[in-house]
């Protein structure tokens, strides 16, 4: 039997939130409903101004299952409306977005995570957005272990990488995957902005026959990248430090038979030095933003002005919404043949 604050039903949020506040709600068990009254379980020794009654009580889990569960009673109804509950997952670090109203509250939000997820051993909030030569979003470890280096591992690879000197990405594992189900045969296969490898190593384990080579500018991600091939015996992948405007297409023109762009932003000014590294009927996959009234509509025309400068002609194969990215924008994908 557990000691319970007696509670009216309609009175039942505001009492909540004054025993969460006072400190007197105790987690260990769930509260219960009967009768038009709610029963919230009392943290022991605690003096209650409401009426209070034994109840027999269900008790939680050991491990709650969500992060909603994990801080039930330990943030107000209005914390809780404010909330960001979902959070990006690299190996076993988690990025979290703490709006400006919870950031009192950032490392019990944080610890609330790795309750709820024993494979998360670092939380690290998000400081700004994606910004810089390199598209590096820093953080900063808000809970656990005092570090941004992890290894990620998708599609049967694993991947090295520090989310505060490289850029990385777990939303696009699914672009990833349907790019490694086009790859055949002895393709020669370009990746431009390569980042720490994962398009291109994870092309190039499906493919052992093709030859890979990828192309990033920011040396502790080119780094990485050296390593994953390593990491993941890809004597197919190269891994090439440079930038890609001077880079382009220089001895590598007419070589590819697929680019995939992984570079969302601006990624346009690039194209008229990609587009004649493709052999005639080559494959380009473009990734960039549209709206959402006219997702394609830009990525379409990037291209087609593209090869048309470079006295080719690109026709539209597959297109694809790949994420939502704010309110008005999307990222997509576009694949074009090249004649």
């Amino acid at each position: 039997m557990v000691l319970c604050a007696k509670v009216k039903q309609e009175e039942a949020e505001w009492a909540r939130v004054r025993l969460v506040q006072a400190g007197a709600l105790d987690n260990l068990h769930v509260p219960a409903r009967g009768r038009g009254h709610v029963y919230f379980p009392l943290v022991k020794g605690f003096a209650c101004a409401f009426p209070t009654v034994q109840k027999r009580l269900a008790k939680r889990s050991e491990r709650p299952k969500t992060l909603r569960e994990a801080l039930a009673g330990k943030l107000t109804a209005r914390e809780m409306g404010g909330l960001v509950t979902s959070f990006d997952l690299m190996g076993d670090i988690a990025v979290v977005e703490v709006p400006d109203g919870l950031r009192a509250k950032e490392g019990l939000i944080a610890r609330a995570i790795m309750a709820a997820h024993h494979n998360v051993k670092v939380v690290a909030r998000k400081i700004s957005g994606t910004s810089g030569e390199f598209r590096i979003r820093p953080v900063e470890v808000i809970a656990g272990e005092k570090r941004t280096s992890t290894v990620y591992r998708e599609g049967g690879c694993e991947f090295g990488l520090d989310i505060n000197k490289t850029y990385f990405s777990p939303r696009l594992g699914t672009e990833r995957g349907r790019l490694c189900g086009l790859v055949r045969g002895k393709e020669h296969v370009m990746v431009p902005f390569a980042g720490v490898g994962p398009f291109a190593i994870r092309m190039g384990k499906t493919a052992p026959g093709a030859e890979v080579v990828g192309i990033e500018l920011n040396p502790d991600a080119c780094g990485y990248f050296e390593e994953n091939i390593a990491r993941n015996r890809c004597k197919n992948v190269r891994a090439v430090r440079g930038d890609v405007a001077k880079l382009l297409p220089g001895s590598y023109k007419g070589w590819a038979d697929r680019v995939a762009m992984p570079l969302p932003k601006d990624g346009r000014q690039f194209l008229a030095g990609i587009i004649p590294c493709l052999k005639k009927g080559g494959m380009l996959h473009y990734y960039s933003f549209g709206s959402t009234e006219a997702p394609f509509a830009e990525a379409e025309k990037d291209v087609a002005e593209a090869a048309k400068r470079a006295g080719r002609k690109a026709r539209v194969v597959f297109r694809r919404v790949v994420r939502p990215y704010s309110k008005d924008t999307e990222q997509v994908v576009v694949d074009a043949r090249v004649e």
